[in-house]
């Protein structure tokens, strides 16, 4: 008994050390080298002035963007938007970011008066609700720089020509430029927002999750299957429905239906789409888990339980377009596709809805059927002696189920039978018709 306890603790001991590494190991090579898939990412480029202030910048930034390749986002020149408003409705919708050279920046610059704003020559498009981590960490850096870097170099050359033509030391700044966000997510934890919401509302249902499994031994032993597979989907999708509203809530309290004039107003239409998009995502991760739940053995609900929430929590807040292709996998998460909807909710940028939607309907059909399959497992195995209230199964040390194994009650059942057949041939030879 003591050799048998060692070994278990021994395999607990292996169990845990995979607890603590698989998840690290999953996060540490997600985040690997990060910085070396960063020209996977394309800045746009916008020459709407079509003169000499554009010329000059377009060409600065190009030349800049070559010799840093491979360590910075690619640049592309945009012939096909003719105004800013039209580049930043591009950029909303598809981009990461431009570098506008306004119209008429050059006819400004050469009709330079009292009233001039050198700020005027250059518009910086940022996108901070495509992805926020990626805004913050390179796109906004990276198109600030180019802006800054060309208008500098430009006014140097302004101020270098004045001083050969008239001798004057110094002169005003020529060219520079202003930043506008095309789809602002309006509050200062948006990067990690709707990972919060989705996390806390996981841990939630997870609580949840362990004490049905471990108070519902009764129920597999008297309920069909189709049964017990209907009232497991709808605990799983009341108990998700009211977390998910609590997220909603929670957003409509912080942020306020007017928090930045910038960003899209919180409606009720936002906050129902946002209460949805939640109960989506819970709903998928809280039947994956619950499918497992039901079949594992207990030692194994904090491996599982940590895989599943930190490979969400990696695909949501590591930039999956700057991984290695191991991680594309990551595109499938619920976390992921919810967190591209809640972007979409609040800043309007980036709709993928066909996509995002379809991925989350689909995750939710193939967990409700394996959920089925699950509970079947699980009912055969308590109905024939083999696992217990706890989940163990029969073999390990802790297994205790008041089920008699299958074969041992049937052989149990012949006995009985074989003895009551002696009896009752006993009872006719004596004449007593067996009283």
């Amino acid at each position: 008994m003591l050799h048998a306890r060692i070994l278990y603790y021994l395999r607990i001991f292996f169990i845990s050390t995979l607890m603590i590494w698989t998840p690290l190991c999953l996060f540490f090579g997600a985040v690997y080298k990060r910085s070396n898939y960063v020209y996977r990412l394309h800045l746009d480029l916008v020459d709407l002035d079509h003169g000499p202030v554009g010329r000059n910048l377009t060409k600065h930034i190009l030349e800049n963007g070559r010799s840093s390749a491979q360590t910075a986002p690619r640049w592309r020149v945009r012939t096909d938007l003719h105004t800013l408003e039209e580049t930043r409705t591009w950029i909303r919708l598809n981009g990461w970011g431009a570098v506008v050279i306004n119209s008429g920046a050059s006819q400004r610059l050469s009709e330079i008066g009292d009233a001039y704003d050198p700020r005027s020559a250059v518009t910086v498009v940022a996108n901070t609700g495509r992805n926020p981590i990626i805004g913050l960490t390179y796109t906004q850096p990276a198109l600030s720089a180019a802006a800054r870097s060309a208008t500098l170099a430009f006014n140097a050359a302004v101020v270098k020509q004045q001083q050969m033509e008239s001798g004057i030391p110094d002169g005003p700044v020529a060219v520079y430029f202003r930043t506008i966000d095309a789809a602002p997510m309006a509050f200062n934890i948006a990067p990690i927002q709707p990972l919060f919401a989705f996390l806390v509302g996981t841990l939630c249902t997870i609580a949840a999750l362990i004490a049905w499994k471990m108070t519902t031994f009764g129920f597999f032993l008297r309920v069909r299957h189709r049964h017990v597979w209907a009232a497991l989907l709808a605990l799983v999708m009341f108990w998700t429905l009211l977390i998910s509203m609590h997220c909603a809530l929670a957003v409509s309290f912080f942020r306020g239906p007017h928090y930045n004039r910038n960003a899209l107003p919180y409606t009720v239409g936002r906050f129902f789409s946002i209460w949805t998009t939640t109960w989506a995502v819970l709903l998928a991760v809280g039947l994956w888990l619950l499918s497992w739940y039901l079949v594992i053995a207990p030692e194994f609900l904090g491996l599982l339980s940590l895989i599943t929430v930190l490979s969400n929590v990696v695909g949501t807040l590591v930039p999956v377009q700057m991984t290695s292709r191991y991680y594309r996998w990551f595109y499938a998460l619920p976390f992921y596709n919810g967190a591209m909807l809640y972007r979409f909710i609040l800043s309007g940028c980036y709709p993928r809805l066909g996509l995002n939607i379809g991925v989350l309907l689909g995750e939710i059909a193939a967990m409700a059927m394996a959920l089925g399959l699950s509970a079947w497992a699980r009912q055969a195995c308590v109905q024939r002696g083999l696992s217990d209230v706890s989940g163990w199964y029969r073999g390990n040390m802790f297994f205790h189920s008041p089920v008699p194994l299958q074969q041992d009650a049937d052989d149990a059942a012949r006995t009985l039978s074989i003895a009551d057949s002696i009896n009752d041939s006993t009872s006719l030879k004596e004449g007593n018709l067996g009283v």
